[in-house]
């Protein structure tokens, strides 16, 4: 016979196990009563759920709370040390790789060149090495990591762990990548596309903190976004939400990666704008970048771009504010039609050239339908660089706090 009422009594004790530890992770420094009150859990559920996590070095207690007469209260945390994870952010030329700890800080981080991006097992021992590397370097017992979460451009399936026909990355098309590092490394790996793992990290460590839903821009060398509901990223039906990039934003512009015409990364990405510089600089367009073009075509690319904008080089000033404007016009649709409470924007961009968020900004909020950009926010990124390792890494911690460890 089944005891079905065993079973039901530790779903229920995992299940509070995971709101405790998940609410001290949200809101500690906190108290115990406090927990009490706000998951209306039992004063004596939360004393032993506490006690379990302290022996289990979860969480620890972090110092006392201001008291209101008698013993000041215990204040408790998440223990840094109790968890970790790796987290691992593949871009079109870079790979990132860290460890994570229970706090979401990066406790060790390499980043390395990608190479040929359609050198199909050079690509897949880059990514096994920058893992093996990064665990080397942490030293820590695999025991104490949940797992690897692995972020890449889409399209991706997250549920078959497989990246799909990623168009920067040609050589990674079908690669089973979840297969490939579990077999190696012996770890759960949760697979997830870029820019949702960096809108989650906004959510639970950056700008976006205490918010419910979100949209995240990745304006980088392509463009991409992540949506999050309910504090979860939403993949869509089945999987491919999110592609702001590959919208149609000039209706006769130029071919995309994609294959499309005129998407938003066509006219308005890095990639564009290095095109865009090279079609100006043959057009006799004077700029600080014609003498290091006409001597190397690939000399040009958006990091000398966006030097020579700081610099006040007309070409390139105008050139950015050119892909802030579609940005723009893009970002007002977005905010039309799915009103969210807050579009985080991050990317090389917006986080190496400051102008660039002021500038989409005057552009997105008057197009806005009037009564919706009063309560939506535009936002640039608080996590900057480390956005996608860091959110690569949360998977791990967000599939742990609701799994029943």
């Amino acid at each position: 016979m089944i005891d079905t009422k065993g079973k039901n009594i530790r779903h229920v004790k995992n299940l509070n196990r995971n709101i405790v530890l998940a609410f001290i992770r949200n809101q500690g420094p906190i108290t115990k009563v406090e927990v009490a009150a706000r998951t209306h859990l039992s004063f004596t559920a939360i004393n032993n759920i506490v006690d379990e996590l302290i022996q289990e070095n979860l969480i620890m207690e972090a110092g006392y709370d201001i008291s209101s007469g008698g013993r000041k209260p215990i204040l408790l945390d998440v223990n840094p040390d109790g968890l970790y994870t790796v987290g691992i952010h593949l871009s079109a030329s870079a790979i990132k790789a860290a460890v994570i700890n229970f706090k979401g800080s990066p406790v060790v981080q390499e980043e390395s060149k990608l190479g040929d991006p359609s050198d199909r097992e050079a690509l897949i021992h880059c990514i096994v090495q920058a893992v093996q590397s990064i665990l080397d370097a942490s030293g820590i017992p695999k025991e104490k990591f949940a797992g690897i979460g692995f972020a890449s451009p889409g399209p991706l399936d997250p549920n078959k762990g497989t990246i799909l026909s990623p168009p920067n990355i040609p050589g990674l098309a079908y690669v089973p990548i979840r297969d490939i590092l579990e077999e190696r490394f012996g770890m759960q790996v949760l697979i997830e596309k870029d820019a949702n793992v960096m809108a989650l990290s906004e959510l639970w460590y950056g700008a976006a903190q205490g918010l419910n839903s979100i949209i995240y821009v990745d304006a980088d060398v392509g463009i991409g976004s992540g949506i999050i509901f309910n504090r979860k990223i939403y993949q869509g039906f089945p999987y491919g939400a999110g592609e702001i990039g590959h919208g149609t934003i000039e209706l006769d512009g130029p071919k995309c990666n994609c294959g499309n015409y005129g998407c938003l990364e066509a006219v308005a990405s890095g990639m564009a704008i290095v095109r865009r510089a090279g079609e100006e600089i043959r057009r006799g367009v004077s700029s600080e970048l014609s003498p290091l073009y006409l001597e190397r075509e690939d000399s040009v690319d958006l990091f000398a771009i966006i030097r020579a904008a700081r610099r006040e080089d007309a070409l390139a000033v105008n050139l950015l504010k050119e892909s802030a404007r579609y940005v723009g016009i893009a970002l007002a649709n977005v905010i039309n039609m799915i009103t969210p409470e807050s579009i985080v924007i991050g990317g090389y961009l917006v986080n190496e050239y400051p102008p660039y968020f002021d500038q989409l900004k005057e552009v997105a909020l008057p197009r806005c339908f009037a009564s919706f950009h009063k309560d939506s926010m535009l936002q640039s990124s608080s996590l900057k660089h480390q956005a996608g390792v860091i959110g690569a890494g949360t998977l791990g911690l967000e599939r742990f706090l609701s799994s029943g460890f």
